[in-house]
């Protein structure tokens, strides 16, 4: 081949050879466990957390179940209820007496039980906000945040940081919201479930079909094993937060639409 006929094919390997290579794809850093919900906290006590979620959406409020007050009241058992903000609103009467008992402490649990991972940021906020200035107006404040459908990412994580509260689920579910438990049925999920920082998911909300009749046997079972039954503030004043894997699926009652309002 003559030295014309290699001019061309010596520019073509020129010019490759002067093209920028193309960038090498940067791995994006692990998910930090900051930016994880807590779902059981690390202790070395035997303590438990009992939580009780009062949701209301748009489609409606539905009610409170007083009888699980009342046991609670006579148990003498520090509980979490995680409100949203239009429950709070449309229960004054629940709301002063739930806030008369200093055994009861409250969480976040949005305004209008959305899923927070499909709400530009401004809404998560607002979401938050809403739920604690009808808080505010009972001289209460949240002490976590639960997100409805048990539905998070890093960055509904991150914003709900950025309001001074850590995200909460739960790693003992009582299966109350469920038409279809049984009174044995919750007692045995949450006995046979629970361990040192557990925190125990059920309804107040009217929607727990079974929770008034199987509380009692709830609570002196895990005083039979020797669990102590804390306030979920006390319980993420222990040695840490236990990591969570993300969930595979919302144990939440909204999630399905046999439960749905």
């Amino acid at each position: 081949m003559t030295t014309a006929a290699l001019l061309p094919l010596w520019l073509a390997l020129g010019a490759a050879a002067a093209m920028p290579l193309p960038a090498s794809p940067v791995a994006a850093p692990p998910e930090a466990a900051s930016a994880r919900p807590i779902s059981r906290v690390k202790t070395q006590q035997p303590e438990v957390a009992l939580t009780f979620d009062a949701c209301a959406t748009k489609k409606g409020w539905y009610g409170f179940d007083r009888d699980v007050f009342e046991i609670l009241k006579r148990e003498q058992v520090p509980a979490t209820v995680f409100v949203s903000g239009l429950w709070v609103e449309t229960h004054p009467e629940a709301m002063a007496d739930l806030t008369g008992d200093p055994l009861i402490e409250f969480g976040d649990h949005s305004y209008d039980h959305p899923h927070m991972t499909k709400l530009a940021p401004a809404q998560v906020g607002e979401e938050i906000d809403e739920t604690e200035a009808a808080l505010s107006r009972y001289g209460r404040h949240s002490v976590a945040f639960r997100p409805p459908f048990g539905d998070w990412n890093s960055h509904v994580i991150e914003l709900v940081r950025e309001h001074q509260l850590p995200t909460v689920t739960w790693d003992v579910v009582s299966g109350d919201p469920s038409a279809h438990a049984t009174t044995a049925g919750i007692v045995k999920a949450v006995l046979t479930q629970a361990r040192p920082g557990s925190i125990i998911i059920f309804h107040i909300n009217g929607r727990g079909w079974k929770t008034h009749e199987a509380l009692p046997e709830v609570l002196a079972g895990l005083r039979q094993r020797g669990f102590k039954l804390v306030s979920l503030s006390e319980l993420l004043r222990g040695d840490g937060p236990a990591p969570v894997p993300p969930p595979a699926m919302s144990l939440d009652p909204m999630m399905t639409q046999a439960a749905a309002p």
